[in-house]
């Protein structure tokens, strides 16, 4: 990976945030470094912007509620892949479905992280530091002990 695929804090993040319920749309706050968010509240809305992104517009990250309706979190992620400037996009999918069907098919589609609800501000820093499109935090990691 080149220094130009990271996320270059002092810009910010471009982020694709697809998400049916207002409610949840919180998820894009938790992205810190984002500059701008592009939400979508459908799939149909959401492939409609995918095929309109370019090599210099696309998002740096997208976050997709797998459970859109009529499988539509499924319908974007095909979009995205499909669509050349997206294709290399990391995208995660946020669920509250832990079928494992729904999760092999999200892989199978492309998708770098399959998040489950609720989703919390370091479960996907964690994921963003996985991908390397942000530095491992300058914090001692804390162990727990059960003994």
């Amino acid at each position: 990976m080149d220094s130009n695929d990271q996320f270059l804090p002092e810009y910010g993040v471009r982020v694709f945030l697809v998400e049916d319920n207002p409610e949840h749309a919180f998820i894009a706050v938790t992205v810190g470094e984002a500059s701008e968010v592009i939400v979508a509240e459908n799939a149909d809305e959401a492939v409609g912007l995918i095929g309109q992104f370019t090599d210099q517009d696309r998002p740096d990250l997208m976050l997709v509620d797998l459970r859109l309706p009529e499988n539509g979190g499924f319908s974007v992620l095909s979009a995205a892949r499909q669509h050349e400037p997206c294709a290399q996009v990391p995208t995660f999918v946020i669920t509250s479905s832990l079928y494992d069907k729904d999760i092999a098919q999200s892989y199978e589609l492309g998708a770098s992280a399959v998040l489950c609800k609720p989703l919390s501000r370091g479960s996907l820093r964690e994921e963003l530091v996985r991908i390397g499109k942000l530095p491992p935090s300058s914090s001692p990691t804390r162990i727990s002990s059960t003994h």
